[in-house]
């Protein structure tokens, strides 16, 4: 199985190298960790999972009032309000903060994907339903990004996005590796959402290890050209050389 910051090729390898995430960091750990989605590792990834017990996690609380009758409501829950916030969050780039704790992260408020993403997993852990973190990227465009969830409930993985909102179902949960076996179910999102689907990255989450890293970064020199450039989709800064 093909692992780490090298899954999607060479130009998405310096990118995810420069995340602008402490390097010794979770969120560093999480993409070094993480397996590309394939026939093969499918066999592995879809194998029936379980929860892991995150009763100790400062978030298990508070999580609580996102729990209804069925697993599949009570992530439509969390969706609402990680999205909500998501929706609201008004600071410019340059002033922003990545990493931390889930709680910081919520403290702050963020629409960075990839820390909402741990939140969510997160609260949906502390309800008892088994997720794990996406890494996505669109393999025909340059800088084009996204990280979200699969949860596993009903029996099956289905995807959720916690900055959109989206949640994969159709008369079952819609799991990663049946948009890669069938690409029409992107066709009820919009375009360039849905050309995000086109390599993906698994990354299991456990909150509890006590060997989590949970440093606090700012921008890098790296994004701050990549946010305040205008790209046209193309690598600007050698990746594709």
């Amino acid at each position: 199985m093909k692992q780490g910051y090298g899954i999607f090729g060479k130009p998405y390898e310096i990118m995810l190298k420069n995340d602008l995430h402490d390097l010794a960091s979770i969120d560093h750990m999480l993409i070094r960790n993480m397996i590309l989605l394939d026939e093969e590792s499918s066999q592995v990834l879809y194998q029936k999972t379980s929860c892991l017990n995150v009763e100790g996690h400062e978030l298990y609380a508070f999580a609580q009032q996102f729990k209804a009758a069925h697993d599949r409501q009570s992530i439509r829950n969390v969706l609402d309000y990680t999205s909500d916030i998501a929706m609201r969050y008004d600071v410019d780039f340059k002033d922003m903060s990545f990493g931390g704790t889930e709680q910081q992260i919520l403290q702050r408020g963020t629409d960075w994907c990839a820390d909402m993403a741990r939140v969510g997993t997160v609260l949906l852990q502390c309800l008892g339903i088994p997720c794990r973190i996406l890494h996505l990227v669109n393999l025909n465009k340059a800088y084009h990004g996204h990280v979200v969830g699969e949860a596993y409930y009903e029996g099956r993985y289905g995807v959720v996005d916690f900055i959109y909102g989206y949640q994969f179902y159709g008369e079952t949960p819609i799991s990663a590796r049946d948009i890669l076996r069938n690409a029409d179910v992107l066709s009820a999102y919009p375009e360039e959402y849905g050309g995000l689907y086109s390599a993906i990255g698994v990354s299991e989450y456990n909150p509890m290890d006590a060997s989590n890293d949970y440093a606090i970064s700012r921008p890098n020199t790296y994004y701050l050209k990549l946010i305040y450039t205008d790209r046209h989709d193309k690598w600007i800064m050698g990746e594709d050389a």
